[in-house]
């Protein structure tokens, strides 16, 4: 009579299982850290699982953590950049401060040159016409 493998392949079977769960959890770690496209079937082929494994009822937490990384990444379809990349609201609006007041230079120093260029042009016309210039 054959000896009973059952309990040892059970065992494989967890262990088997436990390491897919371990390579989802590190690719999902890099992926919030470093940004990437979340997808299920770029996490699946990362992981080298397959994306059944992730549709699983067993795996509903990896599936709902997938789903909430995708879900913070913009609806450009581009992936979101990581946290420690991601610019702060007040620095976004020190920038925005600083285009404004750059713009607002601009639009002087053009309104400037062009009264000049206006008087400019009006003393040239004033000496080909023979009047004096000012």
């Amino acid at each position: 009579m054959r000896a009973d493998n059952s309990a040892h392949l059970a065992e494989a079977a967890q262990q088997r299982r436990l390491a897919c769960i371990e390579r989802v959890h590190a690719v999902l770690d890099t992926l919030e850290r470093d940004g990437g496209a979340v997808t299920v079937a770029g996490v699946a082929a990362r992981s080298g699982v397959s994306r059944t494994f992730l549709y699983d009822a067993a795996q509903a937490s990896l599936l709902a953590r997938l789903r909430g990384l995708a879900g913070k990444q913009p609806a450009t379809g581009r992936p979101a950049l990581p946290d420690q990349q991601r610019i702060t609201t007040k620095s976004h609006e020190t920038v925005v401060r600083a285009l404004r007041d750059a713009n607002r230079k601009l639009h002087e120093e053009n309104e400037r040159l062009r009264n000049e260029l206006a008087v400019a042009l009006g003393q040239l016309r004033d000496l080909r016409r023979g009047f004096p210039v000012e």
